[in-house]
This record gives C-alpha cells, structure tokens and sequence, in this order.
C-alpha cells in the first residue's frame, strides 16, 4: 500500500496532476517534440533539449 491512502482528494489530485504533467515533459523530450508554456504574459516554446524531467516527479511513492 502506498502513502497516499490517509491524504485529502485535493492532495491526490495535486499529485496526480504533477505526475502527469512530469509524464509529458518526459514524452515530448524523449519523443524530440517541443513543449509550449506561458511565461511573462506570452507563450514560449521550450525546445526538448531545454524540457526538464524530473525523475522523482515520475515514481509511484
């Protein structure tokens, strides 16, 4: 069993949204495909050599 049984919903969602939004940085830099964020009021494209994956992000603890 994992840590996570005795955490509120909003907390498990947190989680699940960071777990997944860590799983597509990986994807789009492993597959070479850009990521686009919105940073100082624009949107800005982060080539996949400058994506960064977090590998703890992605564990299942």
């Amino acid at each position: 069993m994992s840590n996570n049984e005795n955490l509120s919903i909003n907390e498990k969602i947190d989680i699940g949204v960071k777990k997944g939004a860590a799983k597509a940085r990986a994807e789009h830099k492993k597959a070479g495909r850009p990521i686009y964020i919105w940073e100082d009021g624009k949107v800005v494209e982060v080539p996949p050599e400058k994506i960064p994956v977090n590998k703890a992000e992605l564990s299942d603890d």
